[in-house]
């Protein structure tokens, strides 16, 4: 094996070398700083949540479903009104 001398941080702490087959073998982390991440996420623009036209009435009061029902049936209705 290919061992240079241990070098030494100023702080006085070792710093492990690691020979050429090692080096070969660690993997670089990379795309994991915030600038990158932001570049990647306007690269195909942000795009805002759709909104949808109508509330869904799934799970609803089956109650109140069949009174909404008849409301839009009649509500633009020509039905005669009372004048007071």
């Amino acid at each position: 094996e290919e061992w240079t001398q241990p070098f030494y941080h100023p702080s006085g702490q070792q710093v492990h070398q690691f020979n050429s087959e090692e080096r070969v073998k660690m993997v670089k982390q990379k795309n994991t700083c915030a600038h990158n991440n932001t570049h990647k996420a306007h690269a195909n623009g942000i795009k805002k949540k759709k909104r949808t036209k109508y509330v869904s009435t799934r799970g609803m009061d089956p109650k109140f479903l069949r009174n909404q029902k008849f409301c839009k049936k009649y509500n633009n209705s020509k039905r005669p009104q009372d004048d007071e």
